[in-house]
């Protein structure tokens, strides 16, 4: 296996959550799991975090799942539907080929992810994610989460991060 996996070597493919869960456990990996039982303490398993549909992405090495991403659309936002690195292929650079994938595949629409391992979020923030604010989330979000917050304090851990439309100026390129 190489020191590092480069975009070029992976291939992806669009799946529900459902789907994705069965990849891996068709490959004999089990440690990958649906958000409502991985969320456990962080968010209620019943939230709309964890049971929004979701679009994921899975990542493919040599036709391995290696990796799997997604989003759930909320209204006009979309919530991210977690990150996930196959153990035996953490540190090799699949979580910003990740990252880049579901920046790519969200468009104009402001992406809101909910961090709750502490290892993932510089590398959400050195691909354009900014830290928010539990009071930043639109009014249902916000509830939700402090509604939760009442029940079982959110640990330093919790994190919210977004990533805001590119600004039309910003799209454009010159030639």
């Amino acid at each position: 296996m190489p020191e590092r996996i480069t975009a070029n070597e992976i291939t992806f493919r669009e799946m529900s959550e459902e789907q994705a869960v069965k990849t891996f456990e068709d490959d004999r990996y089990f440690d990958y799991q649906k958000r409502a039982m991985r969320y456990g303490k962080k968010l209620p398993s019943d939230s709309i975090w964890a049971t929004s549909p979701a679009k994921m992405f899975a990542a493919f090495y040599k036709e391995k799942p290696v990796g799997v991403i997604g989003y759930s659309t909320y209204r006009k936002y979309l919530l991210g539907a977690g990150i996930h690195v196959r153990k035996e292929y953490r540190g090799k650079g699949i979580s910003d080929i990740l990252i880049k994938k579901i920046i790519k595949e969200k468009g104009n629409k402001t992406l809101l992810v909910n961090i709750g391992n502490k290892g993932i979020s510089s590398t959400y923030r050195r691909n354009g994610f900014k830290d928010m604010e539990i009071e930043s989330l639109p009014e249902e979000l916000k509830q939700e989460a402090l509604l939760r917050q009442r029940v079982q304090p959110l640990d330093q851990v919790q994190k919210w991060m977004m990533m805001k439309p590119s600004k039309w100026m910003g799209v454009l390129k010159w030639s």
